[in-house]
């Protein structure tokens, strides 16, 4: 053995720091077999106080000679590259020498059969095949204690019977060594899988939390940090003072959205998040210039197994190309409320003129009637956008008192020029008035978008109805079409914003998906709502339902 294999068989013997499981086989061949010689030693100091002629004795004499070479063995052997179970064959031998002590010294020292109980130990022990080995410490400890007998010729039923108690003894302590050792692998296995599977959760959670796009900081009850992702990290660097390597939390350049004025240290997120504040969704700048990052941070504490505050955990979510693309759809808006305006007040201007001309005839000024009533509704349209975009909610919508067949009549005059061109017949049969309460502008949208939509999804040769009628408190409005239809799978989500069937894909026509969308929404706000029932190849009926106003 080498210098370093001798340090190491101390640290587990004297210094204890070492565990007998982390040895290689050698150290443990040797530490296992140790016992015996030096019990053995310990004997022969006895016998030089009690009886030195006793040591000349040719059985003790090979006996040492043996277990002397048994443990220089294990120290010569490379067990590692043999089968686990070849070590086994040094606690077998190991009874050899003690049957050959007990009947040469066992006259002066009694209960030297009892040194087997070391290699039984061993054998037992060693959690290979409990069971045969178990059998084979039985079987050698009754050749330990009957050879002699035999090779002496003293093999009598009495004297072999007598000699029975030492080896039921150490099967005793192998059957109890070996029932210890399987509950121990088991129980072994059992922290080997577990650490397993916690470990593999670990790494999991590591790769989950490096692959998501949101930065994720978590800080033990003093505040320090126990784990950070490569997105927060990526943060972190946007927020480090330029040539800064190691810099505090309180000096990182942290902003409010739309200030160039430092948090305060008070302020900050990490050290409200300590203070045990709840952080939902806070807009903070990271950096100057064009690589500052702009993230939603949100935090919240957790506890540990026994209900205590554990700690902190902060997400932040970089947002920078969502702010610059809402500030981007601002700035559209304003432009196109300048862009959108402008020549509808001049159209609408125009038209207020002319149809306080005399001298246009009957048709003309019906057409300037439709043409004004688009223009202004189209104006309403481009104020409800505007209004909606800068509350960021659906914005009211106003009651007063409407006709809804007589909205329906004037949606059919509106379309007409349409259908003509289409050569579709629109018909309205509305025989007495709907009053409802509602926003004259909502309404005309929702009816304006069926009225489109069944002319655009119906061939030439049919016919669009809009049909009017009570309906105990409704005022119903039915628009009934004979085109395409739309398939079962296809009904559950026409009222989905960006959503189009496939019968309408596979058409051609042009369509975003919000029309429909948007006439449900405005339905619900008026207190109603927009049902569809249709059949493929024979047509659809949308039906609008509105309180009525009486």
């Amino acid at each position: 053995m080498t210098g370093d294999e001798v340090e190491k068989l101390l640290d587990v013997l004297v210094r204890a720091q070492n565990r007998f499981h982390d040895l290689g086989m050698r150290r443990k061949a040797v530490l296992s077999q140790l016992p015996l010689n030096l019990t053995l030693l310990f004997v022969t100091v006895v016998l030089v106080i009690v009886d030195p002629s006793s040591l000349t004795a040719p059985g003790f004499l090979a006996a040492q000679a043996i277990l002397l070479a048994l443990l220089g063995l294990c120290a010569a052997v490379p067990w590692q590259r043999l089968p686990r179970c070849a070590v086994l064959a040094i606690p077998l031998l190991d009874f050899l020498p003690l049957a050959l002590i007990r009947p040469s010294v066992g006259g002066v020292i009694s209960g030297l059969g009892l040194l087997a109980v070391f290699p039984v130990i061993w054998l037992s022990g060693s959690g290979y095949r409990p069971r045969l080995t178990v059998a084979l410490s039985a079987l050698a400890s009754l050749l330990m204690v009957w050879s002699p007998l035999l090779v002496l010729g003293a093999a009598e039923p009495h004297s072999l019977v007598s000699e029975i108690v030492v080896p039921f003894m150490l099967v005793a302590v192998a059957v109890s060594i070996a029932v210890l050792t399987m509950s121990g692998v088991a129980q072994q296995r059992r922290v080997e899988e577990l650490l397993a599977r916690s470990e593999t959760r670990q790494r999991l959670l590591d790769t989950v939390l490096d692959t998501v796009d949101v930065g994720v900081l978590v800080l033990d009850r003093e505040g320090k940090d126990v784990f950070m992702n490569t997105k927060q990290r990526q943060l972190y660097l946007a927020s480090v003072p330029p040539s800064a390597a190691d810099v505090d939390e309180s000096e990182l350049l942290l902003y409010r959205d739309g200030s160039e004025q430092l948090v305060p240290a008070e302020e900050r997120p990490m050290n409200r998040a300590l203070a045990g504040e709840q952080l939902t969704h806070e807009i903070f700048r990271l950096g100057r210039g064009p690589e500052s990052r702009t993230v939603s941070i949100s935090a919240r504490e957790f506890n540990d197994a026994t209900g205590e505050r554990a700690g902190t955990v902060l997400a932040c979510s970089d947002v920078t190309e969502v702010v610059a693309a809402v500030r981007a759809r601002d700035s559209f808006l304003a432009a196109m409320s300048h862009e959108f305006r402008t020549p509808l007040t001049s159209l609408l201007g125009y038209a207020e003129l002319l149809l306080d001309d005399p001298s246009l005839s009957p048709a003309a000024l019906s057409d300037l009637q439709v043409m004004s009533r688009n223009a202004r509704h189209l104006r309403k349209m481009v104020d409800d956008i505007l209004a909606a975009s800068v509350e960021g909610s659906t914005p009211e919508l106003p009651r007063t008192r409407l006709d809804l067949a007589r909205l329906m009549q004037q949606a059919a005059a509106s379309a007409a020029p349409d259908a003509e061109a289409h050569g579709i017949a629109l018909v309205v049969e509305a025989d007495g008035a709907l009053p409802i309460l509602g926003d004259r502008s909502g309404v005309v949208r929702i009816l304006d978008n069926l009225v489109s939509n069944a002319l655009k999804y119906s061939d030439s040769g049919t016919k669009v109805t809009l049909a009017a009628e009570r309906d105990g408190e409704w005022a119903v409005c039915s628009v009934i079409d004979e085109g395409f239809g739309i398939a079962p799978e296809d009904q559950r989500r026409v009222f989905t914003r960006f959503q189009r069937g496939d019968a309408a894909l596979r058409s051609g026509v042009p369509g975003t998906g919000l029309g429909l969308a948007l006439a449900q929404e405005v339905a619900e706000l008026l207190g109603g709502h927009l049902e569809v029932t249709s059949q493929l190849g024979v047509g659809s009926v949308f039906t609008l339902r509105l309180p009525l106003a009486d």
